[in-house]
């Protein structure tokens, strides 16, 4: 293991390519030494270091994997079989950035993952001095805390302590999520991996928790009006945002722009509270909403994670529901340049109707010339935030 991890920091030490090495050189030091105070997950649990609640929270992750390889063709190899104890605070933190007048995210290319809409730290002072950095370039600037992330396929995807504190269905989600990327990614296209892997995360999980506990309706109904309330929410954030980026196309000049916007994001937030909220199951885990931040990064964060889940439904939906099909067609999208596009494609061209017959015969190509991407690729860096979508 270690070996792989030396060649990655020797790699990056001379791929040129413009790489902040005084970024990068830490980033992979701190991986190193998280993995190397790693333990195997049934050497943790035996150890007796870990509540009661925690065992049990480990046992919900262990079976989410198992059933994300056996039953959803995900690649399980080297993910979570590992347990990184370092407390309940977070592990990393993740620092993105926009322009003001517009939605236009600050972006980093590295070798490898391509480019990146946002940095990640494993310390808190580094974060915090780049966060401050960004903000007297006049960038709207946005960090949060990160509890689970996913790495190259050449470091091990431990379990991090922090996820502990998730409750089950985030838990589940989360790890579906996470196991996504390492099996379908497409460089510098972080919009599509990120809402590709939202999708199969909570798809999944609505799933696993309906296989696991059919004996307990009410748990699956839980996790139903769950995704009922986030997709209430996200049809709020995209109407926002749509209004947004109306404003922002206009004549206006930039200082009247950034002056303006508050405006609009208050009409939103006031509509959200009257409109929206009283539609949700769970209204008051959302009442943090009313004072959401005007700030562009924030509002990317949200987009990148959120967008085109209806397409990725409408290509499970042709397929049948089965997961190894899904994922082929989402294989072959991710190695098209536009994999968005190539999915539209796909349906526009009857892929449902011969989705079967392509995967029985072996040619899962969405009809591009672009090979089928293989899980072993290695992939990219996936902040995932104990809630993305409240900034608290």
């Amino acid at each position: 293991m270690i070996g792989r991890l030396a060649l990655i920091a020797a790699s990056l030490m001379t791929c040129g390519c413009g790489v902040d090495l005084a970024y990068l050189m830490p980033v992979v030091a701190g991986q190193v030494d998280l993995l190397l105070a790693a333990l195997p997950v049934d050497e943790a649990i035996s150890s007796g270091r870990l509540t009661e609640a925690q065992t049990a929270k480990l046992s919900l992750l262990r079976e989410a994997r198992e059933y994300a390889g056996r039953e959803m063709g995900l690649n399980t190899v080297d993910n979570y079989t590992l347990f990184y104890d370092g407390g309940d605070g977070p592990v990393a933190y993740n620092v993105s950035a926009s322009l003001k007048h517009r939605f236009h995210a600050r972006k980093w290319s590295f070798p490898f993952v391509g480019v990146l809409p946002y940095l990640g730290f494993f310390d808190y002072g580094p974060a915090k001095a780049k966060l401050d950095e960004l903000a007297a370039e006049g960038y709207d600037v946005f960090m949060y805390p990160v509890d689970a992330y996913s790495t190259l396929d050449y470091f091990p995807n431990p379990i991090l302590s922090p996820m502990l504190n998730r409750d089950d269905i985030s838990l589940v989600d989360t790890v579906i999520h996470e196991l996504l990327h390492s099996t379908v990614w497409h460089a510098s296209d972080v919009t599509f991996n990120e809402s590709l892997a939202t999708f199969v995360g909570r798809t999944g999980a609505v799933e696993f928790f309906a296989a696991m506990y059919p004996e307990d309706p009410g748990r699956v109904q839980a996790v139903i009006e769950h995704y009922e309330d986030t997709d209430r929410y996200n049809s709020f954030i995209f109407e926002l945002y749509n209004e947004l980026q109306a404003f922002y196309a206009g004549d206006a000049s930039q200082d009247e722009k950034i002056a303006g916007r508050e405006a609009v994001y208050q009409a939103g937030r006031e509509r959200f509270v009257a409109e929206f909220q009283p539609l949700m199951h769970h209204p008051e885990r959302y009442d943090w909403v009313a004072t959401l931040p005007t700030n562009n990064a924030w509002m990317l964060g949200n987009y990148r994670y959120n967008l085109d889940l209806d397409i990725f439904a409408q290509v499970h939906e042709a397929t049948g529901g089965g997961w190894p099909e899904t994922l082929a067609v989402f294989r072959a999208a991710a190695a098209a340049d536009d994999p968005a596009a190539a999915l539209r494609a796909w349906l526009t061209d009857g892929g449902g109707e011969t989705a079967n017959r392509r995967i029985s015969e072996g040619e899962p190509s969405l009809g591009l010339d672009h090979p089928v991407s293989s899980p072993s690729t290695p992939r990219g860096p996936c902040p995932r935030a104990t809630s993305l979508i409240d900034p608290r």
